[in-house]
């Protein structure tokens, strides 16, 4: 069960995050490298107004997944809680490359001309499958929210934000023929968004 992430914290209590550690930021969220553990990062809160309190769905979410034990393969794991002098922080892994660079979002290698919509649809559909096969819900799922790693037979996936059940009745969490059309549907929404947002 996920609570709170066994790591090292400071004189307080509180594990000490600076800007030389960021990641990366959201609308509400930002992403440190954990000060003490090079392979796990930090989601902290960075706006107090209109919150929509994503670190506490994100926790709850994982945590339904952690007992369902779903396949990872696509997923970073996540760790529990801990407390940091920006707020409290949720713990993921941080996937990166062998030189321990964050792996670069489907969104930057698009726009860098990296890679091509066509060269990502054999990963594209095996993320999708995955998603199906699990019954993992994407809530807002965008391509810079999705991780590329070459794996030496192509391209791998990673999801890292946007998953979610925010459903109030859960109906498709628990019959399974609910669950993958609402995968469906959400791959849909996002495959429309991605056309949109390369044709922009």
């Amino acid at each position: 069960m996920l609570e709170t992430c066994r790591t090292p914290q400071g004189d307080r209590g509180e594990l000490p995050l600076h800007d030389g550690l960021l990641v990366g930021r959201g609308t509400e969220r930002e992403c440190y490298r954990h000060p003490d553990r090079t392979d796990l990062c930090i989601k902290v809160t960075h706006r107090r107004q209109n919150l929509k309190h994503q670190n506490a769905k994100d926790f709850a979410y994982f945590r339904t997944l952690a007992r369902r034990r779903v396949d990872w393969s696509h997923l970073p794991r996540c760790h529990g809680w801990v407390t940091t002098d920006r707020g409290p922080g949720l713990v993921f892994d941080l996937l990166q490359d062998d030189w321990q660079r964050p792996l670069p979002s489907v969104e930057a290698l698009l726009a860098h001309r990296q890679v091509s919509l066509d060269e990502l649809r054999p990963a594209f559909r095996e993320l999708h499958d995955y998603l199906l096969r699990n019954r993992i819900f994407s809530s807002d799922l965008h391509i810079s929210n999705i991780l590329a790693e070459a794996d030496g037979e192509g391209l791998h996936l990673y999801v890292v934000d946007g998953i979610g059940d925010r459903d109030f009745i859960k109906l498709a969490s628990h019959v399974s023929f609910l669950g993958r059309r609402k995968v469906n549907r959400q791959w849909r929404r996002f495959e429309r968004r991605t056309r949109t947002a390369l044709a922009a």
